[in-house]
């Protein structure tokens, strides 16, 4: 059955044991609240406080550089965290924080930027694709020591 929903478990039904799963759910909830529809102009603001959300968030997740990069549209974000190991593999993470947009009529059980548990679902728009993604991989980075060297800005 089609919901309208992202329906996909979110990081504490199983997946990524290392998250802690409170913490990391409620950070989710939050940031899939933000309607960062990136083809309405009338969402910009709504984008870059999804990309200032991103950037903090990866901060406090244990990446000592994470910044917001001007671009002739929206801001994209970038986080580094340097690698104690100059000869590590560097692991590159590549993404979005915005999500497309949506009728709300369509959306059966909660408003798409109202986010709503059910068991261990989080429904909302962006809680799948890649709200919920981008949380799952900044997640681990506080329990795991730096392993890949920093990759180099274009």
């Amino acid at each position: 059955m089609n919901t309208g929903h992202d329906t996909e478990p979110t990081a504490d039904a199983g997946y990524g044991q290392a998250l802690p799963g409170r913490e990391a759910l409620a950070d989710l909830s939050e940031w899939v609240g933000i309607a960062s529809v990136s083809s309405d102009p009338d969402r910009a603001d709504d984008v870059r406080r999804s990309a200032r959300w991103l950037a903090d968030t990866l901060h406090r997740a244990g990446c000592p550089r994470a910044e917001l990069w001007g671009t002739e549209g929206l801001p994209a974000v970038y986080g580094c965290r340097p690698a104690t190991d100059p000869d590590a593999p560097v692991l590159l993470v590549y993404s979005h924080h915005d999500v497309h947009a949506v009728d709300p009529s369509e959306w059966q059980i909660t408003p798409p930027f109202s986010p709503l548990r059910d068991g261990e679902r989080l429904y909302g728009r962006g809680a799948s694709d890649a709200k919920g993604r981008s949380c799952a991989t900044s997640g681990p980075w506080p329990r795991t020591r730096p392993s890949a060297r920093s990759p180099r800005r274009p």
